[in-house]
């Protein structure tokens, strides 16, 4: 059982109100505390949602449109946030089991783990392929130009993994930035969670995937429907960040890992 008060759970919401009821109806059927959330200047009625819920006591709301990185740290610093493990956790998803249990405890087992992710599924229980390969430049282009969908990708077998999807991981304090961040700001959008995890194999540390814990996403892979489109645009714009911020590291790492293959 998660001790209390060991994991802050951040969720940042942007015109989920078709999604955001039924997560907050998984997060009260298990009695689910310190739950954050950051409402990204949505126009739909996802931040009168969020205030009439049981945490609107706990609810950020923004009036500008930030990056995913910027508002999930924006909710450490406004809420003084001071846990050893904080949960990403997209509005788009849903549970029906103590999912966070079991991410806590495969965590604490080893102090070698960094991050802990969950096994991922559509919601009509087609796995979501979430744990990942570090990326090589074609597939990178493959999937902006939509011919590899996320659904084609190849799933690491686990527990060890290289990377795992933002839309759910556990992450411990030990990789926290200066000034209270989590994640680097410098992405807007995209690569924020191959950035985090990346971060962690380079102190040592491992990533984890945990195949009994279940989390259900609704999964739009907005960059890869239309090529010309904003998404697209920041995802490729994160992609160049990346490379310029690890570059040597990185494509050493991918040759090291060939090499093993």
């Amino acid at each position: 059982m998660v001790k209390e008060g060991d994991i802050s759970i951040l969720v940042v919401t942007h015109n989920h109100g078709d999604y955001i009821q039924k997560l907050l109806d998984s997060l009260i059927k298990f009695n689910i505390k310190n739950v954050y959330f950051c409402d990204a200047k949505s126009t739909d009625n996802t931040s009168a949602i969020l205030l009439n819920s049981f945490y609107s006591k706990s609810v950020l709301i923004k009036e500008k449109l930030e990056g995913f990185s910027k508002n999930n740290n924006d909710l450490i610093r406004h809420f003084n946030l001071k846990t050893k493990y904080f949960l990403l956790l997209n509005p788009d998803t849903y549970f029906e089991m103590d999912f966070i249990d079991l991410l806590y405890k495969a965590m604490i087992k080893n102090p070698q783990i960094a991050i802990t992710t969950p096994l991922m599924k559509y919601p009509d229980g087609r796995l979501q392929k979430t744990w990942k390969q570090f990326p090589n430049f074609i597939n990178v282009f493959k999937k902006r130009l939509g011919i590899l969908k996320a659904i084609d990708e190849m799933q690491m077998e686990g527990p060890e993994i290289d990377w795992c999807l933002g839309a759910c991981m556990l992450i411990s304090d030990k990789l926290l930035k200066p000034n209270s961040c989590l994640l680097d700001e410098r992405y807007r959008l995209y690569c924020e969670d191959i950035d985090i995890c990346f971060s962690a194999h380079n102190k040592g540390l491992k990533v984890i995937a945990v195949k009994d814990s279940v989390v259900f996403h609704h999964l739009n892979e907005s960059s890869a429907r239309y090529f010309f489109s904003k998404y697209n645009f920041w995802n490729l714009k994160s992609i160049i960040k990346f490379i310029l911020k690890w570059n040597v590291k990185y494509f050493k790492t991918l040759q090291a890992k060939k090499a093993q293959s």
